[in-house]
C-alpha cells in the first residue's frame, strides 16, 4: 500500500487549493468548487480514481465543510457515478448539479 504525507498549496487552471495527505487519505480543499466544473475529462476522472482504488488510496474533494466528491478506494458511487459510469467517484448531488446546469446553454 501507498503511504503519503503532503500539505500542498496547488493551482491549476485558476483553481486554488490545498492538498493534505496522511496515509491513504487525500484531501484536496478547494475555495471555489465552480471553478472545478469541466477541469477534469471524465475519462481522466475514472483513470485517476483507478489508480488510487489499486494503490489503497481515496481523494476527496472538499470546499469548506461541504464534501464535493470521492474518487478511489473507499468511493461509493451511487446514481450520478453509474449514470457517468465512473465506478470508483462519488459525486454530491449538489456538486453533481452545478455541473450538469453549467454545461446548459440558454437560446435567445
Amino acid at each position: 500500500m501507498l503511504d503519503v504525507r503532503a500539505d500542498v498549496k496547488v493551482r491549476l487552471d485558476g483553481v486554488h487549493g490545498r492538498l493534505l495527505a496522511d496515509g491513504q487519505r487525500l484531501v484536496l480543499e478547494v475555495d471555489q468548487p465552480s471553478s472545478l466544473i469541466g477541469l477534469v475529462e471524465r475519462r481522466t476522472l475514472s483513470t485517476l480514481a483507478g489508480y488510487l482504488a489499486q494503490a489503497g488510496c481515496t481523494l476527496h474533494v472538499r470546499s469548506g465543510e461541504r464534501l464535493l466528491l470521492v474518487a478511489g478506494h473507499e468511493a461509493k458511487a451511487g446514481l450520478f457515478g453509474r449514470l457517468l459510469r465512473l465506478p470508483r467517484v462519488q459525486i454530491s448531488r449538489r456538486f453533481a448539479l452545478r455541473a450538469t446546469l453549467s454545461r446548459i446553454r440558454l437560446r435567445s
